[in-house]
């Protein structure tokens, strides 16, 4: 069980990381569609680049699963004689598992974002913007888009708008999860009389 803490501690804190980077993407989104939505959208590229790029990043997730890996693979969850510890160690498995089934759909989603993202901004450009450090750099000579036909910058937005739906619902897991994970610590310290 203390393992199982040592676990908990350690989702919670990348669940709120998670969550954290999770609403700073939906900003950025916003900050895309709101952009390039001006018919004089050509006098903020510079911003459109930046966000159109940092769009398409994955923000990954690894929970620590060795307790609960361990428990299930060695049947060791009858071990764990409080059934009401026990059923809540498997519920917040079970959540995790969905957390990760959502992240297969949102790979898929990005995937087809940065296909779009390919036809609009120039590659050259995204390239420039990783070319001194591992970060993104926001360009500075207003570069001019690959292709500026209506349709496609349509169809960006859209794809960027399922980003942000799946943002929106990865956020209300990852919350549900934090709590699940916090409350689970606190069961388990009380039901083991353990120390944090």
């Amino acid at each position: 069980m203390k393992s199982m803490l040592e676990d908990l501690k350690s989702d919670t804190l990348q669940l709120a990381n998670n969550i954290e980077l999770r609403q700073q993407r939906v900003k950025t989104i916003d900050s895309l569609v709101y952009l390039i939505s001006f018919p004089d959208y050509s006098k903020y590229l510079n911003d459109i680049y930046y966000s159109g790029r940092n769009i398409s990043l994955s923000i990954d997730f690894f929970p620590n699963d060795r307790t609960i890996v361990q428990l299930k693979s060695s049947g060791g969850m009858r071990l764990v004689r409080n059934t009401h510890v026990s059923n809540n160690i498997m519920a917040y498995d079970q959540k995790m598992r969905l957390f990760f089934f959502q992240l297969t759909h949102e790979q898929q989603i990005r995937s087809e974002y940065r296909k779009i993202a390919s036809s609009i901004f120039d590659g050259k450009v995204f390239n420039n913007m990783l070319a001194d450090s591992n970060q993104i750099e926001r360009p500075t000579n207003n570069p001019a888009l690959f292709n500026s036909d209506l349709n496609a910058i349509n169809e960006l937005i859209n794809f960027a708008q399922y980003i942000k739906k799946l943002d929106f619902n990865q956020v209300k897991r990852a919350e549900e999860l934090k709590l699940e994970a916090s409350e689970l610590i606190v069961l388990i310290n009380k039901t083991f009389q353990l120390t944090e």
